[in-house]
Parts: C-alpha cells; sequence; structure tokens
C-alpha cells in the first residue's frame, strides 16, 4: 500500500538560511496542507530517493525544509528538482456554512473559485469572528461574487 496520495513534480532553487538549506518551489502550491511532512525525490543537483521535508506554503511562496538530512551549504543558489509524495493529497478549500447558506440564498455559485480567490476571500472571512463583521464580510463577499464579470 502506498504512503502518499499524490505525486507533484516540482522544482526551484536552494536557498540558505542560517545553517539549513531549504528547497524554495518556483511555484506556490495549492490546494494542498501545509505545515505537514512529505517525501521529495529529489533529482538534481544530487539524487535523494528519500528527502523528508515539511511543506511550509505561504501567502506568496512554497518552501521545503528538510526533516532529516541536511543538505549540503555549498549547494545554495543551485537549481533542483524532484518529485513530491505527497501523503495527504489534495484538499478543495472548505466553505464555511454560513457562507455556503448566504451563496445558496443568493444563487451564487461558489465552485468556480480559482485558488487564489478562494484563499484571499476565506482569508478575509476567517479573521472574523462571529457577530456583525463577519455578517458584514459574508454580504461584501456574495456581492463581489454576483456582480458580473
Amino acid at each position: 500500500m502506498p504512503m502518499h496520495t499524490g505525486e507533484l513534480a516540482v522544482r526551484g532553487r536552494l536557498e540558505q538560511c542560517g545553517e539549513k538549506v531549504l528547497l524554495v518551489v518556483d511555484e506556490r502550491l495549492s490546494g494542498h496542507d501545509t505545515f505537514l511532512s512529505a517525501t521529495l525525490r529529489l533529482d538534481r543537483p544530487m539524487r535523494l530517493p528519500e528527502l523528508p521535508v515539511r511543506i511550509l506554503t505561504f501567502d506568496d511562496v512554497t518552501v521545503l525544509s528538510p526533516l532529516s538530512l541536511a543538505l549540503p551549504q555549498a549547494q545554495a543558489g543551485k537549481e533542483w528538482s524532484g518529485t513530491l509524495l505527497i501523503p495527504h493529497g489534495s484538499r478543495p478549500p472548505a466553505i464555511p456554512d454560513d457562507l455556503a447558506q448566504a451563496a445558496d440564498k443568493a444563487s451564487v455559485d461558489t465552485s468556480g473559485w480559482s485558488p487564489a480567490e478562494a484563499r484571499q476571500l476565506l482569508t478575509f472571512l476567517g479573521e472574523a469572528g462571529p457577530g456583525p463583521v463577519r455578517a458584514e464580510r459574508i454580504g461584501l463577499i456574495i456581492a463581489a461574487l454576483a456582480e458580473p464579470s
């Protein structure tokens, strides 16, 4: 039985961060859980069949941080490529119940959101606690999505 549910070709550059060399991914990973561990099959600049890494995805960048084996500091600045073996697969953004109900009531389809749109709108909503601010933000999201493009 495989230990991973997804494989994703990745590439980027190696960057020195203090005593550690990190793998900065060329394209930000979307739709995958972050701060979880995965395995990287590194093809270049050196061949490593199993490099345990932690996936760190921020607003505009994804970084793979080696968990066990430290990459040689002499490799910093080089390009790398490999295959990320993801044990937790891809996940669609979770639409909160209150937003889903408001979208349904307004006949607004949320299934066509791009990953960037979903991340932005759900972060905007998630920063509001229950109450009038959240209700106002739901109204703003629904109004924005209901406008013709």
